[in-house]
């Protein structure tokens, strides 16, 4: 793990009996690769989890903005994404609940 929130949200995942793994290499079609934060499994299907924190940044808010539009591009409908906030705990265990 990298930073608290990753540990929260990991925490979270496995208290919730919620298998993942932790970034663990994503190939596109195309030969292009991201590492997800997490690769998760909800109810038989898999979803990558990527905890977005450092938008401040100008190189970080710029390779977020690559990584998101590959993800659409490539895994329509299988980004769960959080960001960095007080409201962390909350916003993770939504997204646990919304499709355990």
């Amino acid at each position: 793990m990298r930073s608290k929130s990753e540990v929260i949200i990991a925490n979270l995942l496995v208290s919730e009996e919620v298998p993942f793994i932790y970034e663990e290499p994503l190939y596109a079609p195309d030969g292009t690769m991201f590492l997800p934060d997490f690769t998760v499994k909800f109810r038989g299907e898999t979803y990558y989890w990527e905890h977005v924190g450092r938008l401040d940044l100008p190189d970080y808010r710029a390779h977020w903005e690559i990584k998101e539009k590959w993800y659409e591009k490539h895994f329509p409908g299988k980004l769960l994404i959080t960001y960095e906030g007080k409201d962390l705990s909350i916003a993770a265990m939504e997204i646990i609940k919304r499709h355990k």
